[in-house]
């Protein structure tokens, strides 16, 4: 923009004002006062600048004469002052004098002049007389063309605010050339020049601002960034493996420098149990839940919150992720890859690394699990690294135990021996696995061949003297070999199923009841037909299973004599029996094979024992009467852990004893040594308080008996938790989940720390004849019926004679179960699948097993009023008439359950309408007072406008109202679907003040209604 043009918009801008200030100021002071200079002086006060030597006199007025001496400047008016009347309120000329000479208080001549007032908008403040301060107030020369002029009478103060002190100057001579008036400049580019003087500067100092906040801004963000950084350090310090004691501080921030932050969606896997990664997370934000396969069944077994990680060791070596982590919330994880590590740290700091890692995978190590952190370091100093090539064998079958092994990069293959009992059957190892450790401790063989199965593989390996020299006190090493042969001792004893199931107390209790036992070569352990009374582990030696008659191998001692090549010659040389590399050959005395005194063609195969942890005699932990299937003889000299099961048996009973309080497994359905098979089935669980055991709506085939610790049992009520009762130790829940696929109908959440026993449906059918399977299908079907209303009073005899009566029936995928007009006769239970209910036109709701419907038009024989169809590929279900239902009673007793069974559907009827969180017996106590009001065709309930004391809701019959349509949809209560009751006034029962009736209500057809007086649902 010119010049020009920026004169020409501040004119259009400013003029009006100008003009209007102009105005103002000319009928004050009169025509020879420049109205500009006015306010370009007033605007310059206001602003604390420097006022310009401007003369707010227009050039050539003469000066006007002063008219009384100069007087002091006036002083401040006091507070209290009443403040000068705007200037639109003072009067000009004659009445301005005669106002001014009637507030002085004093009177005024009529040929005195009098000074006009100046105007309170241009606010020109008192100029001073005095010469000097004017002088250096103005900071001016004296201007050389007023030197010798002759001094004028001193003018009067108002004189001196026109002049702006110009004759006072005039007396000292200036030295400048410089005129009052500056010819060249008009006065409103003098206004625009200081107008654009302070825009500048205003600019100027917006920009220093601007700049100012903006470094403000930018320290801001680097101190919370810095902050940010700092906290991801804090996190990342909680790493062992990147810790303070492995890395310094300076790596450890290089670190934080390459950490990624990544967003996961509520219930996104970040990893996944099994998966091979190179990654460690740590939380920043959000929840996640850790998730384990257990016993077949994968279980929550922990939460992570903010800074908490995972997946630390997957930096070094590419093991299987032992866990899956699954977000809970919207998570910010922040992820550090193995190629930023190896890219930031030296080779001390890896290896430092590794030894941390090594500590860690000691964890999964039995043999080293309960040495503390100090001894486990220790260890990982000792191990010894080793690199193999494809092919190459580790070890042999034959090979004596003398190093284990863990494996730290790469595969190895594990082939077992072919003379092995168990089918040959190859096992893949990858890091973090390990081998060797059974037999460290004993010098056993391997009993695998072990070979390298990638093309690179790195083993770390230790042998039991090196175990033990860590320690160099010898107390040290003495409690150091107790503590690497107990935990041995109790992982051979875990091998046991039943006694590896059992919770940590109750093994701690079996496993201190263990003994030593020692055999001699070729003693019997035990022999075939004999009844078992220990169960053993082999902890050192090898030992021979003989399937064959001992008479001719035992002596009166119990021993077995062998000669010179393990040739043994009784009775006469009749039989000749031979021995070798667990082969037993029985041979006649023409040196044809036989066995049990018939020749035979082949060899008997006696199979033979060196690996730690195989145990004999577990057949006596099911039956106290169990009888040896062989013999077990003593190759070598021997070791074994002996425990009498009564260890286990009396673990075992306290189980049998929750199990038979559940009415599928009472001693009504099972024997007591069913009952035990069903014992030795149960698998423990460790859940932490707070953790969900089961939850409401979701589908489950396991039940749950509490061993210790309490549990809440707790149902959605109305959006909300409640908890409907405790659990303690011997409950158990989720029984009818072992018969079908039912919805739970309740969650179960560990209010302490729980131990629980689970048992499966297949458990059950592995153990149980279906016979019995039978009888615990009716009962479980019995029990379906105590969540039916009108079943739920029936006793229990009468319960299962209905679920005798069952009749069950298939349907196919969109098949239609009933047909909404259809006279209800049945009540059906989904066994199976699911299948869809509707109502009308609604969208209609998915059923699945366990839940019924058909209930609510039963008894009344009406139709349906709701369409079900099959929703899975195949649906079964399970059915029962009326009559059905009658003949599980005596003749004389059957209108008597008709009654009951009446009585519980208006129970339920009060309870699905108006009193929702009642109990039984306050519903009880509201059904007395009500009554069944029986209807024909065209009986009239109520007439609009009647005055009401009660509500109705529709038992039987079709009722109308003209004027006010009535909706039904498909409702669900429980495991009770149906469409939704007829109700009439529920919509003024809550009101305190007399209620008319606001339609008609009539009966279309013959039928009945519940009577419900008003105060009843007030409470």
């Amino acid at each position: 923009m010119t010049d020009a043009e920026w004169a020409a918009n501040m004119r259009k801008v400013l003029g009006p004002h100008l003009e209007a200030m102009a105005s103002e100021v000319q009928q004050s002071w009169g025509p020879d006062v420049d109205p500009e200079a006015m306010m370009l002086r007033w605007l310059c006060q206001r602003r604390n600048l420097e006022v310009p030597p401007v003369s707010v006199r227009r050039r050539g007025a003469a000066p006007r004469p002063p008219s009384s001496p100069p007087e002091d400047p006036p002083a401040k008016p006091p507070e209290h002052a009443k403040p000068e009347p705007p200037l639109s309120a003072r009067p000009t000329g004659a009445s301005a004098t005669s106002a001014s000479a009637s507030a002085g208080g004093g009177s005024t001549s009529s040929n005195q002049r009098m000074e006009p007032i100046a105007p309170q908008t241009a606010r020109l403040p008192a100029i001073r007389t005095s010469r000097s301060t004017e002088e250096k107030r103005l900071s001016l020369p004296p201007l050389a063309e007023e030197a010798s002029t002759v001094k004028p009478p001193e003018p009067s103060p108002t004189a001196m605010a026109l002049d702006l002190g110009v004759n006072i100057l005039a007396t000292k001579p200036w030295t400048s050339q410089l005129a009052v008036n500056l010819p060249e400049c008009k006065p409103w580019e003098r206004t625009l020049k200081t107008v654009q003087d302070r825009i500048v500067s205003d600019q100027k100092r917006h920009t220093s601002h601007a700049e100012m906040l903006r470094a403000n801004d930018q320290r801001m963000h680097d101190l919370m960034a810095y902050m940010h950084q700092e906290m991801r350090g804090q996190f990342l310090a909680k790493v062992p493996l990147l810790s303070e004691k492995v890395l310094d501080a300076k790596t450890q921030f290089r670190l934080v420098s390459c950490l990624k932050p990544q967003t996961f969606e509520r219930g996104q896997f970040i990893i996944k149990e099994g998966e091979v990664g190179d990654r460690l997370y740590i939380i920043e934000r959000g929840t996640c839940e850790v998730n384990k396969k257990l016993n077949g069944r994968e279980v929550t077994i922990g939460q992570l919150s903010k800074g908490a990680f995972f997946g630390e060791i997957a930096v070094l070596y590419d093991m299987p992720r032992t866990a899956t982590v699954r977000t809970q919330t919207a998570v910010i994880a922040l992820g550090l890859s193995r190629a930023d590590i190896q890219k930031q740290l030296s080779a001390e700091d890896l290896e430092r690394m590794k030894l941390i890692a090594r500590t860690q995978v000691f964890g999964s190590v039995p043999l080293l699990a309960d040495l503390d952190a100090e001894r486990k370091a220790k260890v990982a100093i000792a191990l010894k690294s080793q690199r193999w090539y494809k092919g190459a064998v580790l070890a042999g079958q034959n090979h004596i135990t003398s190093r284990m092994y863990i494996i730290e990069q790469g595969n190895i293959l594990m082939t077992p021996s072919r003379r092995n009992r168990q089918p040959a059957q190859e096992l893949r190892l990858g890091p973090g696995q390990y081998f060797g450790m059974r037999g460290l401790l004993y010098g056993a063989p391997m009993g695998f061949t072990i070979t390298a199965d990638s093309d690179e593989v790195m083993t770390l390996s230790i042998s039991y003297e090196e175990l033990v020299d860590t320690e160099t006190d010898p107390a040290d090493r003495t409690e150091l070999a107790t503590i690497l042969h107990r935990s041995m001792r109790a992982h051979l004893v875990k091998q046991i199923p039943a006694v590896g199931r059992l919770a940590e107390e109750n093994f701690q209790a079996v496993f201190k009841d263990a003994q030593e036992v020692k055999y001699k070569k070729w003693n019997v352990v035990f022999q075939q037909g004999s009844v078992l009374r220990y169960v053993y582990v082999l902890e050192r030696g090898k030992l021979s299973e003989y399937g064959g008659k001992l008479e001719k191998l035992v002596e009166q001692d119990g021993k077995v004599s062998f000669k010179k090549w393990n040739v043994l010659e009784k009775d006469s040389a009749e039989y000749i029996y031979e021995l070798k590399s667990g082969q037993l050959a029985v041979k006649d005395g023409e040196g044809r094979r036989a066995f049990d005194g018939q020749v035979a063609d082949t060899d008997v195969n006696c199979p033979e024992h060196v690996t730690p942890g195989t145990y004999f005699g577990a057949e006596c932990l099911e039956s106290k009467s169990a009888i040896a299937p062989y013999t077990l003889v003593a190759l070598t000299d021997v070791t074994l852990l002996q425990f009498p099961p009564s260890a286990i048996w009396a673990v075992q009973e306290e189980q049998r004893q929750f199990l038979s309080r559940i009415q599928l497994f009472s001693p009504d359905v099972l024997t007591k040594d069913e009952q035990f098979m069903l014992v030795s089935k149960l698998k423990p669980w460790n859940f932490p308080a707070g953790r969900y055991i089961i939850k409401e709506g979701e589908i489950g085939d396991m039940l749950f008996i509490i061993e210790r610790g309490v549990c809440d049992a707790c149902k959605i009520l109305n959006d909300q938790e409640v908890v409907l009762t405790q659990l303690k130790k011997g409950a158990f829940f989720g029984e009818l989940a072992v018969m079908f696929d039912m919805p739970r109908t309740a969650s179960v959440r560990a209010a302490t720390p729980v131990t629980a026993l689970s048992l499966t449906r297949e458990d059950i059918t592995s153990v149980i004849g279906e016979e019995k399977i039978s009888k615990m299908q009716i009962l479980a079907k019995a029990q379906v019926f105590g969540s039916i209303p009108i079943l739920a009073p029936l006793p229990a005899a009468a319960k299962n004679t209905i679920a005798r009566r069952l009749q069950p029936k298939c349907f196919e995928k969109g098949s239609v179960i009933i047909d909404p007009k259809a006279k209800a006769d049945r009540l059906y239970i989904v066994e199976s699948g699911s299948v869809m209910v509707q109502c009308g036109e609604e969208k209609g709701i998915q059923l699945l097993a366990g839940m019924s419907f058909g209930m609510d038009r039963l008894l009344g024989e009406e139709p349906y009023d709701i369409k079900v169809t099959a929703f899975s590929d195949q649906v079964k279900t399970l059915s029962c008439t009326l009559p059905d239902i009658l003949a599980s009673a005596g003749t004389g007793e059957q209108e008597a359950m008709v009654r009951h069974m009446q009585r519980a559907l208006h129970m339920w009827l009060l309870r699905s309408v108006f009193l929702p969180d009642e109990s039984e017996q306050q519903l009880a106590n509201a059904l007395r007072h009500c009554d069944v009001l029986p209807v024909n065709e065209g009986d009239v309930v109520f007439e609009k406008g009647e005055s009401l004391t009660s509500v109705y809701i529709g038992i039987q019959g079709v009722f109308q109202s003209p004027g006010h349509p009535i909706y039904r949809a498909t409702e669900v209560r429980g495991n009770i679907v149906n469409a939704s009751p007829l109700a009439f006034g529920a919509e003024w029962a809550t009101r305190d003040s007399p209620v008319s009736a606001p339609y008609r209500l009539e009966a279309a057809t013959a039928g009945s209604l519940l009577r419900v007086p008003m105060y009843v649902v007030r409470g």
